[in-house]
């Protein structure tokens, strides 16, 4: 009995045996197992990869009928489990850095921003005796206890959120996420540096107090500081836009991904699987009745338009790949046959799944084993093997038998809606022979949902024994191979939408703080003949100057940055101008918003007011 959380390759596998059969029997072309080994202690990798090569040169050059275009390539086993989300679990790590960033440059621009309005407080204290090292100890213990409320709101949400991930992230090994003592002690450490590192800005402000201005003339106050908050406005800024053309790359690629034709029409089908065992049902012929007889039970059923049955179902994780001659074409290179995914499915199949059929014909129920060996091929074979002649009427040799070409129909993803398509080849179950199990196409009008106990019921009637399984909507399964693009996508949208807001917020708080500031200053100039809209134009102006310069850098930034997404977008290119572009102008709208509220409140200062405001 293995650990509960015992997963090799993270594919939920929960029973493991020995073969079912002979491996001495196996012929040489058979290579269909992956190997497990570990490392002699002191043997590097790129060590073993060289010895492993020679191997394979070996056996290429005494077998070339079979091993030629076969080699041997050694990968890492942490690799294989996590190898296509590291890349996308970097980008996120990287994506919480700098939300982490942006909110600690926000609290410390605000921070001087207050330590500024406490200018006059600081230069009593230190008129009184207060030293400077005193007043600057005490603004940092304020920041970090800052940041330790904002660590344990943190804990609780990231204590909520992982649950939410680990019973719907379709991630490898997620089901090990949790909050242990690293990730207590990581968050702790974490806290404590930002408070630290991140206040010590406004710390040093607020402390240096020149004595003689501050208690004079308490309006000077406000241009201390100045440059260093607006250079914090602008990294948020700048940070917040390389988030956003992040997240909009991902949610393009996401929504082209899914205007993807998978080759079928999924809506209204639901599939599911049937084994039957070599021991109780050992007879190929037995198989294919019982496969038949439910088939035609499902195709009964009040609401079932179409019944189809076979060995592969797309999007099922069930592939298999054969090889086979094209009669009367010249032989290739040795160990260079061509290679197609082999379909094995019952008439209706097509019609259930709504493939489109292209030229000749379906198969019917004429087509089983007392008739002419008849093959269905797809769009993508057609054109790699007969590119200038027409397939129908052609012949394939499988299995040591000529099999004539009588349908073309088009191309289906298999497994990845973002792989390539592949060539196909679509026998009659009734003619090949029945496998030991066998997907069901059911293609409903009504609720599906509905339907299942129906199924299931309808398939006992038959053999009372073999439950269905792996029951489950084309639509389901077409939606989990994009989950993991999803999951990327939504969760770097949400810290693109934290850094959009921290980063207004920030830049709001700067240009609502200068007004306060500069309230005499518009008195002044109000009163000396200046309009509203003057006023305006002069605080938008210095709020738009941060936010173009950020967004000037934030630019500079993405282009660098987004190349590391390139193997997790479909459809478009790192440096997608129309992605730049929206991130850009979506910035400067809610930046022109974050600055018009102060600017319209510096509009309505009073000039008498402002002349007496201190």
């Amino acid at each position: 009995v293995m650990p509960a959380d015992f997963d090799t390759l993270g594919s939920g596998i929960e029973i493991w045996i020995t073969p079912a059969f002979d491996l001495k029997g196996l012929t040489r072309g058979h290579h269909g197992f992956f190997a497990v080994g570990r490392l002699k202690p002191g043997v590097t990798l790129a060590a073993a990869r060289s010895e492993a090569d020679t191997i394979a040169r070996r056996l290429a050059h005494q077998y070339p009928d079979t091993n030629r275009t076969s080699g041997i390539e050694l990968v890492p086993l942490q690799e294989e489990v996590v190898g296509n989300t590291r890349i996308a679990l970097l980008v996120l790590w990287g994506a919480v850095g700098l939300v982490l960033l942006i909110a600690c440059a926000n609290v410390a621009g605000l921070l001087l921003c207050r330590g500024v309005a406490r200018q006059k407080e600081f230069g009593v204290r230190s008129a009184l005796g207060a030293r400077r090292s005193r007043l600057a100890t005490q603004l940092l213990v304020e920041c970090v206890l800052l940041a330790g409320a904002g660590g344990l709101v943190g804990l609780a949400l990231a204590h909520w959120g992982t649950r939410v991930i680990v019973r719907t992230a379709a991630v490898p090994r997620v089901h090990a996420l949790a909050l242990d003592a690293r990730a207590l002690a990581f968050t702790g450490l974490l806290t404590l540096l930002t408070g630290i590192i991140f206040g010590l800005a406004p710390a040093f402000s607020a402390s240096s107090v020149d004595l003689n201005s501050t208690l004079r003339r308490a309006d000077d106050a406000g241009t201390h500081g100045v440059r260093l908050r607006s250079g914090f406005a602008t990294i948020e800024i700048a940070l917040s836009l390389v988030l956003l053309v992040g997240a909009g790359l991902l949610i393009k690629s996401l929504w082209l991904l899914g205007r993807v034709n998978p080759g079928f029409n999924p809506h209204g089908v639901l599939g599911m699987r049937l084994s039957l065992p070599e021991a109780k049902y050992p007879d190929g012929l037995q198989r294919t009745t019982v496969f038949k007889q439910v088939i035609e039970r499902l195709q009964s059923l009040p609401g079932v338009w179409n019944v189809g049955g076979v060995n592969d179902l797309p999007f099922s994780g069930s592939r298999t790949t054969s090889s086979f001659d094209i009669v009367g074409a010249p032989p290739g290179p040795k160990g260079e046959t061509p290679q197609a995914d082999r379909r094995d499915i019952s008439p209706g199949y097509f019609q259930a799944m709504g493939i489109p059929l292209l030229k000749g014909r379906w198969f019917t129920d004429a087509d089983n084993a007392d008739s002419a060996l008849v093959v269905v091929i797809n769009e993508d074979l057609a054109r790699k093997y007969f590119p200038d002649r027409d397939p129908i009427g052609e012949k394939l040799r499988y299995r040591e038998k000529d099999w004539e070409i009588v349908g073309l129909v088009g191309n289906v993803k298999l497994v990845n809606l973002a792989k390539e398509y592949t060539p196909e080849l679509y026998f009659p179950y009734l003619q090949l022979g029945s496998p030991t199990w066998m997907f069901f196409a059911v293609r409903s009008q009504g609720d599906l949902r509905s339907l299942i106990a129906s199924v299931r019921n309808a398939s006992r009637e038959v053999v009372p024994d073999e439950p269905l399984y792996d029951m489950r909507t084309m639509e389901e399964r077409v939606a989990a191979s994009t989950a993991p693009r999803r999951l990327n996508a939504w969760l770097l949208g949400i810290f693109a939408g934290l850094a959009l807001i921290l980063s207004v917020v920030g830049t709001y708080g700067v240009i609502a703080f200068s007004v306060a500031q500069r309230t005499r200053e518009f008195g002044i100039r109000q009163a000396l003949g200046a309009e509203r809209g003057d006023v305006l134009r002069l605080v938008l102006r210095q709020g738009m100057g941060l936010m173009l310069g950020g967004i000037g850098a934030g630019l500079a930034g993405a282009a660098g940055l987004t190349r590391h997404l390139a193997s997790l977008l479909f459809g478009i290119t790192p440096r997608d101008a129309s992605t730049f572009a929206a991130a850009a102008i979506l910035l400067v709208l809610v930046g022109l918003l974050a600055c018009y509220l102060p600017a319209r409140r510096a509009t309505r200062v009073d000039p008498m007011e402002a002349l007496r405001y201190e």
